[in-house]
């Protein structure tokens, strides 16, 4: 074991490790989602949107819900029951963040400009 690892260790609770990274993907992945429906909605200055890594912003919210899942396992494991009230929210906004993401891709997809 590193000595980065001791000190996360030392900081978060075991299990949590895992809800905290997944919370800061969601955190993540909630900035750039509004900033697109600002973009979309708003200014309707389409060419400004993350049209261009659309692929790895779903690659990026699957793993931060696999993450989020994860952490939700280990926190089932113990018996507080804060943290697993912690690790399921979440894991639900992983989820919605994701299926939002998702429906924000679908209406956009008529102003995308593709360029082959």
């Amino acid at each position: 074991m590193r000595w980065r690892d001791r000190v996360a260790v030392l900081f978060f609770p075991q299990g949590t490790l895992l809800s905290v990274a997944a919370l800061m993907l969601f955190f993540t992945h909630l900035s750039v989602f509004a900033s697109d429906v600002h973009n979309f909605c708003f200014t309707h200055h389409y060419d400004r949107m993350s049209f261009h890594y659309t692929v790895l912003l779903m690659f990026s919210h699957v793993i931060s819900i696999c993450w989020a899942a994860m952490g939700s396992l280990y926190a089932e494991m113990t018996d507080d029951k804060s943290l697993r009230c912690f690790a399921l929210t979440i894991l639900m906004l992983n989820g919605a963040m994701f299926f939002s993401r998702l429906s924000l891709e679908f209406l956009a997809i008529q102003y995308r400009e593709e360029s082959h």
